[in-house]
This record gives C-alpha cells, sequence and structure tokens, in this order.
C-alpha cells in the first residue's frame, strides 16, 4: 500500500525528526523546549500555534552543499514561526513589555 502524504504517522515522525535537530537549553526540560537555528524558544505544545511566544512550524528544507542538491532527501526543520514569516532575528519583541 502506497503512503499518503496526510498519514497522521508520517506527520508526527517529521515534527519529531526536526524538533530532535533543535538545540536544547540547558537547564531545561529536553522534551518541552528547544532553541531552532535562529536561536528562538521554541516549546513542543506550541507547534503551529502563531498567538503563542514560543510558537513554530516544520519546514523543508534542501541540505547544503553540492551533494545535498544532488540527493533527494530534504531536511525538515524546526522554526520559530517568525523565522517563517520572514522576519529578521532580531530581540524578541515581548520582552521589556508592561501587562495593561
Amino acid at each position: 500500500m502506497a503512503r499518503l502524504a496526510q498519514d497522521p504517522f508520517l506527520i508526527l515522525q517529521g515534527r519529531v525528526d526536526a524538533w530532535e535537530r533543535c538545540a536544547r537549553i540547558p537547564g531545561c526540560d529536553k522534551a518541552v523546549w528547544r532553541q531552532d537555528a535562529e536561536g528562538r524558544v521554541i516549546r513542543w505544545s506550541d507547534f503551529r500555534d502563531r498567538f503563542s511566544r514560543y510558537g513554530w512550524e516544520v519546514v523543508v528544507r534542501q541540505r547544503p552543499g553540492v551533494w545535498g542538491k544532488t540527493l533527494t532527501g530534504k531536511r525538515l526543520e524546526a522554526i520559530h514561526w517568525r523565522g517563517v514569516m520572514g522576519e529578521p532575528g532580531r530581540g524578541d519583541p515581548f520582552l521589556d513589555q508592561r501587562a495593561a
């Protein structure tokens, strides 16, 4: 039987693979908190939540270099939703904010 692109187990496996590639944060639970490639903090439970401060998504990227273009395999990366939207990696806009 052919695997479908919408197979929930494949989607979860891709999410876990992308999560495992992220950097761990010392002193924090590695199953809950990680850092994406740009150093933004992400939380496992906030997957695809763009209203969350720690929301993240999975992006498909080609492997770097000549061999990466030759190989058909693509790399899944977990990226904070601000990085997906194309915002630069400047400081966290939530810092130094006071509650209303």
